[in-house]
């Protein structure tokens, strides 16, 4: 069962999840590209002075970018299960609806986590090559929110797709942009905040169960 429902969720996912991906490597590039040519203007040694002494953030370009792969992948997942009532069809099916639900977000879960890897390890290796490994953990730690919040974004924006209500939606779309921001705007962290936040991200995904049910019920 967990077979057919994850190629039929990957049928739906699959161009969007291509798309982001490329769209991750060509900003992973124009950073590299942006330092090399930073480096020879400004010469290695007031390059690395300009980020070690004045915590300059060259990975800005990512910031946003986790935020646009959960809410393109919710999205492409979601939207055509609204088109005629598909999701309630599939809530139907001879599994419980929670279940069902769970594993439908699982396959876009697990999709968000494989290409943050990627992100994360390409930003490793990007910044090893021309920064001491105190600047690669830098990097890696000042990301992780980021990242974090693209997993969020992947759940409220699910949970907004389905809900029925418009009402409801108009509630949860500001709630869902402070509680993003929340992600976004923290700059330095450490290992306590990135905890709470990878806490934060995960339980997101229970509010997906509200307008499921609402959805399913005509409410």
């Amino acid at each position: 069962m967990y077979k057919s429902l994850l190629y039929k969720e990957w049928l739906k996912i699959k161009w969007a999840f291509w798309g982001i991906t490329l769209l991750s490597l060509l900003v992973l590039l124009l950073m590299m590209l942006n330092v090399a040519y930073d480096m020879e203007q400004m010469t290695p040694k007031g390059y690395w002075s300009y980020v070690i002494q004045l915590g300059y953030q060259f990975f800005t370009d990512l910031q946003y970018l986790p935020v646009l792969a959960g809410v393109v992948i919710a999205i492409a997942q979601f939207s055509p299960e609204m088109n005629n009532s598909r999701l309630k069809l599939t809530m139907h099916l001879p599994v419980k609806e929670n279940s069902l639900l769970f594993q439908m977000i699982s396959i876009g879960f697990i999709l968000l986590v494989a290409l943050f890897v990627l992100i994360a390890v390409l930003l490793g290796i990007i910044t090893g090559i021309y920064f001491p490994s105190e600047v690669v953990y830098s990097a890696l730690n000042a990301t992780f929110p980021w990242l974090a919040c693209g997993i969020a974004a992947y759940f409220l924006a699910t949970a907004i797709i389905i809900e029925p209500i418009w009402s409801r939606r108009l509630i949860l779309l500001p709630f869902s942009l402070g509680f993003l921001d929340l992600f976004i705007s923290v700059y330095n962290t450490h290992i306590n905040l990135d905890l709470f936040f990878l806490f934060s991200c995960l339980v997101t995904s229970i509010l997906i169960l509200f307008p499921a049910y609402h959805f399913k019920r005509g409410i």
